[in-house]
């Protein structure tokens, strides 16, 4: 009997815990009503002036008709202030990298959790005649590594990014569809992945792909002549990793001052517990702010009282 072909489940927003269930299982779910078409609209617009200015890639990671705006955060408002600390976003985020330790002082036990933080943010325009990714996983970044979990099952704490992709336009097989392996995030190292064995993740404005970190998939063809296909995306790793796009240096201070503090905590502008990340042991978007008394300095890891 041949075996049955995967496919791509589509849950409503509203359903957060039965998304969380399809990541375990699948790896990667289609979010239904994530935005509204009118925010995708405003994204589109934001990101235009950008795209056009783009050069073509020299090189393997992308097709030279495609093009591309970086810093998506600060050059989209509609992203920062709609999407980027969108609730089911913190909620997905936290769920798969959020990550609890503790260390003794002596007898005294002290506990810490790391929150995630935003890793990169893009827009990617596949246009007419450009050509599919290859298929990869997107924790190659982080060098991450995984045991076979296919006779197991999903084992909380395995990935240590996660991927939102929220499209321009509708997406079809025809103009460049994101593709994926359901159910690869399970695979050990040494297995890799097959074309055939992805299937596409087909949307609508409003709609959003997520995706963990270990799920083989990639960027379709656009084989259309005229439509091009902008997939508006955010990356997200755990926040004493290293992020993808260098969030520190590409954003003005009067920019990051003017956001607001869910903003500064998730663009990682804040202390990672107990102590990763100050300036002058101070936390940084106090430090930036100038929010602090320097001879008042926040103790980091204090004792217990």
């Amino acid at each position: 009997m041949p075996s049955a072909v995967p496919v791509v489940q589509r849950i409503d927003a509203s359903e957060p815990e039965a998304i969380i269930e399809a990541l375990k299982k699948d790896g990667g779910v289609i979010i239904k009503n994530f935005t509204t078409p009118e925010l995708v609209d405003q994204v589109n617009a934001e990101t235009q002036p950008y795209l056009r200015k783009d050069k073509p890639w020299k090189g393997a990671l992308f097709p030279p008709e495609t093009r591309r705006c970086t810093r998506l955060v600060s050059r989209s408002p509609t992203v920062r202030n709609h999407w980027l600390v969108h609730p089911l976003v913190s909620r997905l985020t936290s769920h798969f990298l959020s990550k609890a330790t503790h260390c003794w002082y002596n007898d005294d036990r002290h506990e810490y959790t790391l929150y995630p933080i935003l890793s990169s943010s893009m827009t990617l325009e596949c246009n007419p005649g450009g050509a599919g990714q290859r298929l990869h996983r997107d924790e190659k970044v982080h060098h991450g590594w995984r045991d076979d979990q296919t006779a197991t099952g999903y084992r909380m704490g395995s990935d240590v990014m996660m991927a939102f992709l929220i499209p321009g336009t509708q997406t079809t097989p025809e103009n460049g569809a994101t593709v994926a392996i359901p159910g690869s995030h399970l695979w050990g190292m040494e297995r890799h992945p097959k074309m055939e064995e992805a299937v596409p993740a087909t949307m609508m404005p409003g709609d959003a792909w997520c995706h963990l970190g270990g799920l083989y998939h990639a960027g379709g063809a656009n084989k259309t002549a005229d439509w091009r296909r902008p997939m508006h995306s955010m990356f997200f790793c755990q926040s004493h990793l290293r992020t993808e796009e260098n969030q520190y240096l590409i954003h003005t201070k009067e920019e990051v001052a003017s956001w607001s503090r869910e903003v500064q905590r998730v663009m990682g502008y804040d202390i990672s517990s107990p102590n990763l990340g100050f300036v002058d042991f101070i936390t940084p978007y106090k430090w930036l702010t100038g929010d602090y008394n320097p001879d008042e300095i926040d103790d980091l890891d204090p004792i217990k009282t």
